[in-house]
């Protein structure tokens, strides 16, 4: 995963993690330890590459790193060819409701769909227009024309246009398939023709954007629409199309998992739970190629009898942890990868990290001169011998924490560097020496 870090990167890092947010841009910069966790997520993703199906549960509490992980899953995700779907679970996006708030989910989805040239969301239409595009191109050098016609030649469209048919054919065996290449056609006739207006209306089928079935039959001549009941099966169908076009499968992320812990009322919660359920034994029975999804969320949100998805018994018993792992020994093949707390020497090495990002950034020529390796030492032994120590320690904090002493130190290089740090030299070069051995080994 290395990648040389631009201060574009290094911005997008300490603006990030100052504010108390993952990085979307140079997270691999900043990574420390979890390489086990990593190197599993890996082979998830290469295994659904090769038409399988997966779904992970990242569990931990606040600040040890959920929303880190998965946006590193992410980025290995574009590495490896994938398309990526993202989304905030909220009090209005569930997965499971009867007033919009399941679909609602998925249009979201949708909205933050990204590909490695277009991280940032709204990928939807680049896809679609790629795909037309690629094929013009493909068809003009098996046929020797003269570059890419335009619409006008007759024999050109008609050759692209079976290989359009060829892949809306794949897609129309699926549950809700004929509808979603129905309107993949209404979007290439549109483009075909210009008419702007039919692909915006494609678009918006596409994103589960129409309440009634009376608008969409009105604006582009399709009698169903994404709803909170099928969503689900649309996530498959468009996993399918995407596999059609070239990419390697649809990695979908559901953050903030712990909003279903807090629903209130216990069958609506129930209800969503039951969706998980579904979820879980469509990807897990190999109903759903080349689809990983993850869930990021609480201990309480994965363990609690009374109101998590344990109070569900059939999750309970597909999600509880293999009796013989050990602390030394784990099985991160199970679905549920529980992140600890990040070590003391971790968190050594990722204040470094972040120094170096810091540099970087403000093309600081001696950034040691500013924070040493004994201070950094000293943060992270304060922030050690704070009540609840390694367990409770949240790096989110200790980084704003950090970048804030760096921001006044160099801002003021006349400033009392004692008023933060004690400078205990001989102590803590004893300590440097011990972390920095514990680390290389």
């Amino acid at each position: 995963m290395n990648s040389k870090l631009t201060r574009k990167a290094a911005n997008a890092i300490i603006q990030s993690m100052g504010g108390g947010v993952v990085p979307q841009e140079g997270i691999e910069h900043v990574v420390v330890g979890r390489v086990r966790e990593i190197r599993q997520l890996v082979e998830d993703l290469n295994s659904t590459a090769d038409g399988l199906s997966c779904m992970k549960f990242l569990i931990g509490d606040y600040g040890t790193g959920k929303s880190f992980m998965a946006t590193l899953t992410r980025y290995i995700a574009y590495r490896e060819n994938f398309v990526v779907a993202y989304t905030d679970l909220t009090a209005n996006r569930r997965l499971y409701a009867h007033d919009g708030k399941a679909v609602a989910t998925y249009s979201d989805l949708i909205q933050n769909l990204s590909t490695k040239s277009k991280p940032n969301g709204n990928a939807l239409r680049s896809l679609i227009e790629r795909w037309l595009s690629d094929l013009q191109q493909k068809v003009a050098i098996e046929h020797e024309f003269d570059g890419v016609p335009d619409a006008s030649d007759t024999r050109f469209t008609r050759l692209v246009t079976a290989q359009v048919q060829k892949v809306i054919h794949d897609i129309q065996e699926l549950s809700g398939g004929f509808d979603f290449a129905t309107v993949l056609g209404k979007y290439y006739q549109g483009y075909l023709s210009g008419d702007e207006q039919v692909q915006e209306y494609a678009i918006k089928w596409l994103r589960g954007e129409y309440r009634t079935k009376t608008e969409a039959r009105a604006d582009i001549g399709v009698r169903e629409i994404i709803n909170d009941d099928n969503w689900f099966d649309y996530v498959k169908v468009l996993t399918k199309f995407i596999t059609s076009i070239g990419y390697r499968g649809l990695l979908v992320l559901f953050d903030e998992a712990i909003n279903l812990y807090k629903i209130d009322h216990p069958q609506a919660r129930s209800k969503n739970y039951e969706r998980v359920l579904e979820f879980y034994n469509e990807c897990t029975q190999g109903r759903a190629p080349h689809l990983m999804a993850m869930f990021m969320g609480t201990t309480d949100f994965l363990e609690d009898e009374r109101r998590g998805l344990f109070s569900y018994k059939a999750l309970k018993s597909r999600l509880q942890t293999n009796q013989y792992e050990t602390e030394q020994y784990r099985d991160l093949r199970q679905p549920v990868i529980k992140l600890a707390p990040l070590s003391a020497e971790e968190l050594y090495v990722l204040l470094q990290k972040i120094r170096d990002v810091y540099a970087a950034l403000y093309q600081v020529e001696d950034i040691t001169r500013l924070v040493t390796d004994d201070n950094i030492l000293e943060i992270v032994q304060k922030a050690l011998a704070r009540p609840g120590g390694v367990q409770f320690i949240t790096p989110r904090e200790l980084i704003r924490e950090f970048i804030g002493i760096l921001n006044l130190l160099h801002q003021n290089p006349e400033m009392d560097r004692s008023t933060i740090f004690q400078e205990r030299l001989e102590l803590a070069q004893a300590e440097t020496r011990r972390f920095t051995g514990r680390v290389l080994e």
